[in-house]
């Protein structure tokens, strides 16, 4: 088996501007497996209390010619696809004390998995290869003492790509790309037509609202074919969620929370059953 190397493309770049489109050119050779895409930001000087960092990416973009998204994704949804995928979430660092720099990584797989010689990214192919980030430091107002430092939000990209003498002639590439997403009415049901330019291996759906149980909002998914007169999938919710926990290694995340009584979290999973705290400084009493 071919044995991969990894390209640092990008080192902890710090953008000036705290709003931004980030743009980075991929080279124009190289075939590559995956791409890991690291954000790292610093708090201000007095915390950024419940402000999760991945409300901050607006969007990860693998763009092709210019107008070709083969990756177009959430950082919410891409951080909890690869970990619905691989059973644990990508490296992170969940703080919001003061002056701590919080940090999170997204992973870009082009193959079946690192390594793999069918499926994978030919820069070859292409006139141009761009990676985008589309970013928003403010999303909770501007940077300051309680929410980041200005001038923080800083961008890794590491490759994971086949040795030149060792490039294989890939068949395709695996994309990921979100096709719709909207605020759900009261009640109905939600049609939507699966994207038909290439072949769709898997489906993944997501549902956030605050305070509310699991399979509330969504009770049934179902895919078929012709308005579903032919039905590949007819299900419930709740039935599909047990049978995706069931292959999660990982079901906990670790918070440094700057926290005082009476404050409530979001935080990315559903379902809690037990949460652990441990205080650091009490300045009051904490439940």
């Amino acid at each position: 088996m071919v044995k991969l190397q990894q390209t640092i493309l990008l080192n902890r770049e710090a953008q000036s501007s705290n709003t931004a489109m980030f743009r980075k050119d991929l080279p124009m050779a190289g075939a590559y497996s995956g791409l890991d895409v690291g954000i790292r930001i610093t708090n201000g000087a007095t915390s950024a209390r419940d402000m999760d960092v991945l409300d901050i990416i607006k969007r990860v973009s693998l763009v092709m010619n210019g107008t070709d998204y083969r990756v177009h994704i959430k950082g919410q949804d891409l951080f909890r696809h690869y970990w619905m995928k691989h059973g644990r979430p990508m490296p992170y660092t969940w703080n919001e004390t003061g002056g701590a720099v919080q940090e999170v990584w997204f992973r870009l797989a082009f193959g079946r998995f690192l390594g793999d010689t069918q499926l994978g990214l030919d820069l070859s192919r292409f006139n141009n290869a761009q990676v985008q980030i589309d970013y928003d430091c403010t999303v909770w107002g501007a940077v300051a003492a309680t929410t980041f430092a200005t001038g923080t939000f800083a961008v890794t990209l590491i490759a994971h790509e086949f040795p030149p003498n060792q490039r294989p002639a890939f068949r395709s590439m695996i994309t990921l790309r979100e096709f719709w997403n909207g605020t759900s009415a009261a009640s109905g049901d939600y049609v939507q037509v699966l994207p038909s330019s290439d072949p769709v291996l898997a489906v993944s759906v997501s549902c956030l609202e605050d305070g509310v149980a699991e399979a509330t909002d969504i009770t049934d998914i179902k895919i078929g074919e012709d308005t579903n007169k032919g039905k590949y999938i007819d299900g419930k919710w709740y039935n599909y969620q047990q049978i995706q926990n069931a292959d999660l290694d990982v079901r906990e995340e670790l918070f440094n929370l700057y926290a005082s009584d009476a404050v409530t979290r979001d935080i990315h999973l559903a379902n809690i059953k037990q949460a652990n705290a441990k205080c650091k400084v009490v300045t009051t009493a904490v439940a």
